[in-house]
């Protein structure tokens, strides 16, 4: 893996460190932030609610606000309708909690995955709404394309709101209130709710009803505090993997430390479920990889809304019930996905070694999972993949890239042979008949050739900075956790440390990780703890090294220290 190491940015890093109040190190992390003068760095490193701008600076946000104010002087009927991932989920629960508490009792829905497909499907909407006819239905994070489903909605005489975030790809309808920045505000780029996950929109949305209903002189609005919510909505953001910049930021920031005072009884027995080691150092990282993955299990495998009365509950009984299947179902998608995985390296070792990409398909695969697959192998490989499942006659799966591969591209040349894809260049999605499998791969294989002759670049690992050994500690950890929420145009930061050794030889544990002590040749007095995650080569003992690694709080009999963990190494050249 080739690493590249960012430019210093000497310039001003004294002045501006001495200005900031903060260490050089965290000046020049946040000078590759684009942040460098003291107003932006007050604003990035204590994002605060006050800073979040007004609600109704978002197009038709207040116009939908006054038809839900409406209905709930009218106690009107209300349908909520939703995506089963973890920023569809976390958006209905945010829109029932706050209608409740206004005493109305609305019904919500979320698609069956793998029989009613994605988003407002008629299928799902038909089962949703069982013969009855909502005065309004509100739509969250999906709906922006669903021209067809919208217009039938309006033909019995409902009213639709819908809150998304995803970009137009067909044509608009006008048979509904469509509140989503990428499509009504152009221009608008730079303003912090510009990128706003759905979940941030739906908090976004509430936050107007409140403040509306405030200026009608409502004494339910007065009662309700928008940290009521900001535990979803920051959570959403999060799982959803928009920028973490902007007002983005600040819902995960407090999302966070709501999360980790917790009184939401689905979200305590999720937490102990999902085996956090500390709730008090809850990170965003736990969020994308214990939460996120068990409530999106349901939507793949099962009933996506499950995790909805799961967040809505206040039976501990039922909440405890329900987090023990989510973590079954986790568990069964782990499975699934390990097996899926298997077959599909033993079909790769049938390619040349020069292939550029793989097209992957088995009938027996499992479409909820594909995806991930995918992401595994492209990951391992350094290797786009496609990996497909079969729907009926119909061939449909998901892809992911590599750096320098955009395989939207890619699919442009092949798309006659699609009936249906879309995605981006990481990432994306493809529906094809089966008699075309074997004319896509070909003509697939043909533009990676003709796009990619040069072949695959070389993986590239951002190395934010070299730090010192003596560096290294709590008070370094500390000044890092100012960044944090991690995610999108915030990534945590990877650390370059040059000359250190392993104390003696890495120790194995649960198989196939590794733990080991690390220490320097002119500071042996000093040793820092460091794990290896799934690393089978480690180096030596007293063998000189450079390192790639992360920092990490680590809690262990209620005491916090810190620790590194390894990203990757080589051979020390000093």
């Amino acid at each position: 893996m080739l690493w590249k190491v960012q430019d210093d940015q000497n310039q001003c890093l004294d002045s501006l460190a001495a200005e900031f109040g903060i260490s050089r190190l965290l000046t020049k992390l946040l000078a590759q932030r684009g942040i460098k003068d003291k107003e932006q760095a007050d604003s990035f490193l204590k994002p605060s609610l006050k800073n979040l701008s007004d609600p109704f600076e978002v197009n038709h946000l207040k116009e939908g606000v006054e038809h839900l104010s409406q209905a709930i002087d009218n106690k009107s009927s209300i349908f909520i309708f939703g995506d089963y991932d973890v920023d569809g989920i976390s958006s209905i629960v945010q829109m029932v909690s706050i209608l409740r508490i206004y005493g109305l009792d609305p019904s919500y829905c979320v698609p069956y995955r793998l029989s009613e497909g994605y988003g407002l499907t008629r299928e799902a909407i038909d089962r949703g709404l069982q013969g009855s006819r909502p005065d309004l239905m509100i739509v969250v994070d999906c709906g922006t394309n669903s021209k067809e489903s919208i217009d039938y909605l309006k033909s019995l005489g409902i009213f639709i709101i819908i809150i998304d975030h995803h970009q137009l790809t067909t044509e608009l309808t006008e048979n509904c209130l469509l509140i989503n920045p990428h499509v009504n505000d152009p221009g608008q780029e730079d303003k912090g709710w510009f990128n706003l996950s759905a979940s941030g929109l739906v908090f976004k949305f509430l936050h107007g009803l409140i403040k509306y209903r405030k200026g009608l002189n409502d004494p339910i609005a007065n009662e309700i505090k928008l940290s009521q919510i900001i535990d979803l909505a920051g959570m959403g953001t999060i799982a959803d993997l928009v920028p973490l910049q902007g007002e983005n930021r600040i819902l995960a920031r407090y999302a966070l430390h709501h999360l980790r005072n917790n009184k939401r009884l689905g979200l305590l027995a999720l937490l102990k479920e999902s085996r956090v080691s500390s709730v008090s150092t809850l990170s965003s990282s736990d969020i994308s990889f214990r939460l996120a993955p068990r409530i999106n299990a349901s939507g793949r495998l099962s009933d996506a809304s499950l995790p909805v009365e799961l967040l809505l509950t206040e039976d501990s009984k039922f909440a405890k019930q329900s987090a023990k299947e989510l973590d079954d179902l986790n568990n069964e998608r782990q499975t699934i996905q390990k097996k899926i995985v298997e077959e599909a390296e033993s079909k790769i070792s049938d390619f040349p070694e020069d292939q550029l990409a793989y097209i992957l398909n088995d009938e027996k695969w499992h479409p909820g999972v594909v995806g991930i697959v995918a992401s595994r192998i492209s990951r391992k490989l350094n290797r786009p993949c496609l990996i497909l499942g079969n729907e009926g006659t119909m061939a449909k799966g998901s892809g992911r890239s590599v750096g320098g591969v955009d395989l939207v591209k890619v699919l442009t040349e092949c798309e006659s042979l699609l009936e249906h894809w879309g995605g981006h260049p990481m990432a994306v999605g493809v529906k094809l008949p089966q008699q075309n499998l074997e004319a896509f791969s070909k003509a697939f294989d043909q533009a990676m050739n003709r796009f990619y002759s040069e072949g695959i670049p070389e993986p590239e690992l951002e190395i934010a900075c070299w730090v010192n050994f003596e560096d290294l500690g709590d008070g370094l950890m500390e000044e890092l956790s100012l960044l944090e929420p991690y995610g999108q145009m915030n990534p945590e930061p990877i650390l370059g440390l040059k000359g250190v050794m392993l104390k003696e030889e890495a120790k194995t544990f649960a198989n196939v990780h590794k733990r080991f002590i690390l220490t320097h040749n002119e500071q042996r007095g000093k040793m820092i703890e460091g794990i290896a995650w799934n690393f089978k080569n480690m180096p030596s003992a007293n063998e000189p090294v450079d390192l790639a690694v992360r920092l990490e709080w680590n809690t262990w009999n209620n005491k916090k220290t810190s620790r590194v963990i390894l990203v990757d190494w080589k051979k020390s050249i000093l």
